[in-house]
């Protein structure tokens, strides 16, 4: 029987037993998928359905890729005994049921779903029991997947399930598997710190952190994680992220081989105490990719407050305040950071008032970096909380920024300000032409106006391009350039070569002019009374540029071959004046 038939004849069941009038429980609708032919995995989902309890989670690809990774991890381990422990009404081994040799042991901690179970699972080996297994000397398991309720405590529990992982511990078999499904915030929960600790007193050892995208928990759409634990104590633990099908195969290949150095897209392998995630190493590297370039520090922004005291901006200033450095940051992380309260859309008493040291920072730099997409990571990264994410005050201060010199950020603001203005413009010329055509000209003005300025500026930054080589290079090398000293050293070397390179222009066309170049230019190269070529500084080649050049434009003019601009580069050109009868070269050159 196909899908389409079995959907059909249980659509007929369901409609039939609902004809009545009367409610039905979900141990019947298991009974009419059964009967309509649908599968294991099928049927659970119409059970959800139809008994209005579909609390399923928000995407159920994510919810099968969970479900397919366990059942790949104890396939792996050619389990022949299988234990699951669910507390929702999910079954994530039913895959394995019809594995031939398999034996599968599901305890439920709801019996109305373990009935469930039962009636789906009549035709296979699968066992169902209600509650959490009683340890016995005859029970190993080689593979076992615990799925327990989150946010409950009990027995000394965590909140994530622990005291139900340390119950079933003394049935993991020796060489065997212990996979826990659970929320993501067992890692770096207060209350949960001693928890992994612990289990490792108990013989269990993690071998594997897996992060689990929202939607693979069932019932929420909070992030997950899976940990595989061994009996052996390891010295390298794999960590990963499942956020499809598609990541199975790799991680599961990865934990089979063992630790290798080369990270992939989905894991990478960590000694086994170190703290991170694969979430971590994700969020490290686009931290790194989205720092801005350039010479910074990195400082924490307590250190660059005036005073620790952080209070809400809803409560008066200090008595003692006096200056106007102060920083308003949301505890949502997502808000907006800004210098000013007039600007804040979030009610003052959820934002933080900080009161920053003015020879320190500039706050509105601070407020400028805190909300870029550097910023705005950093901030998602110290945040917590399963809906709205919030950052503390303490992990507010003790996040590290990087950070350029005071008189670097007071430059970036005061240009940050200024592209505020140029977008409050252009929106307002936007608005002008949306509503009245008749301000059409003065707006195309105004347009055509920035549009020249940003040509000239274009031009500018562009003019290197059009000089000869070397002095492209020199000045190429000194546009780059980061360190103040080496810019220095490299302007003066491009002044220099720029003077030398003038002169051998204005020397060229002498020798080619007149036929006495060679008395002319010996007296230019060792003039009587002074130092020439052979000191050859800064000072002798402009001098040297300005007589030749002087020469030529005169030579020109007199035998009536008058060239208004003698191009010497095709970036600079050297003009004659008939009226004074002297050249003057579009850049002034004064000898020092």
């Amino acid at each position: 029987m196909n899908d389409e038939t079995a959907q059909r004849k249980l659509r007929a069941l369901i409609d039939t037993a609902g004809g009545s009038g009367r409610i039905f429980n979900r141990v019947e609708i298991a009974s009419h998928a059964r009967e309509a032919g649908l599968d294991i995995t099928e049927s659970l989902t119409v059970v959800r359905k139809y008994a209005g309890l579909n609390f399923g989670s928000a995407d159920s690809a994510l919810e099968a890729a969970l479900a397919f990774f366990v059942c790949s991890l104890a396939s792996g381990e050619k389990a022949s005994r299988v234990l699951e422990y669910t507390a929702d009404d999910r079954l994530r081994v039913a895959g394995l049921t019809a594995t031939e040799g398999s034996e599968i042991s599901v305890f439920s901690r709801d019996a109305q779903f373990a009935d469930v179970l039962n009636v789906l699972l009549a035709d296979t080996s699968a066992s169902v029991s209600v509650g959490i297994p009683v340890p016995a000397a005859n029970a190993q398991f080689e593979t076992i997947i615990c799925a327990p309720p989150i946010g409950l405590r009990s027995n000394g529990g965590d909140g994530f399930g622990s005291e139900v992982v340390s119950a079933l511990a003394p049935t993991l078999s020796d060489d065997g598997l212990l996979c826990w499904i659970t929320a993501r915030g067992v890692l770096t929960n207060r209350g949960a710190r001693s928890t992994i600790p612990a289990l490792a007193k108990n013989g269990l050892h993690v071998a594997a952190v897996i992060d689990l995208a929202p939607g693979a928990l069932a019932g929420t759409n909070i992030e997950g994680t899976l940990i595989v634990f061994r009996r052996q104590e390891q010295e390298q633990k794999l960590v990963g992220a499942l956020r499809g099908q598609e990541d199975v195969v790799p991680i599961v290949a990865a934990l089979k081989t063992g630790p290798v150095r080369k990270p992939s897209a989905v894991w990478a392998w960590l000694s086994a105490d170190d703290q991170r995630s694969f979430m971590d190493l994700e969020h490290e590297r686009l931290i790194r990719k989205l720092t801005p370039r350039g010479r910074h520090e990195l400082r924490t922004i307590r250190s660059m407050l005036a005073e620790e005291r952080v209070e809400r901006a809803d409560r008066p200033l200090p008595n003692d305040f006096q200056g106007t450095a102060l920083l308003f940051v949301p505890e949502y992380a997502a808000s907006r950071v800004t210098a000013d309260l007039e600007e804040q859309t979030v009610k003052p008493r959820s934002i933080y008032r900080l009161i920053i040291n003015a020879q320190q920072a500039n706050p509105r730099f601070l407020a400028q970096l805190l909300n870029s997409p550097y910023g705005r990571h950093l901030r998602s990264g110290i945040a917590s909380g399963a809906t709205i994410q919030r950052v503390g005050i303490e992990a507010l201060l003790s996040l590290e920024l990087a950070v350029p010199d005071l008189a670097t950020q007071d430059r970036i603001a005061r240009v940050d300000s200024d592209i505020g203005l140029l977008q409050a413009s252009f929106h307002d010329m936007q608005a002008t032409l949306e509503q009245d055509w008749a301000g059409l000209s003065e707006v195309a003005e105004r347009v055509d106006a920035l549009k020249a300025v940003l040509d000239i500026e274009r031009r500018i930054a562009d003019w290197w391009r059009e000089l000869p080589y070397p002095l492209a290079t020199i000045y190429r090398r000194y546009q780059v350039s980061t360190v103040s000293k080496e810019r220095l050293e490299t302007l003066l070397h491009f002044f220099e070569m720029f003077a030398v390179y003038l002169a051998a222009v204005g020397a060229s066309h002498v020798k080619a002019l007149r036929q006495d170049w060679p008395d002319v230019l010996a007296k230019w190269l060792h003039p009587a009374g002074s130092a020439g070529i052979e000191r050859a500084d800064f000072g002798f080649w402009i001098g040297l540029a300005g007589a030749s050049l002087k020469d030529t434009a005169r030579i020109t003019a007199r035998t009536g071959v008058i060239r208004s601009w003698i191009p010497i580069t095709s970036g600079h050109s050297f003009r004659f004046d008939p009226v004074t009868d002297s050249g003057v070269s579009d850049h002034s050159w004064n000898r020092p």
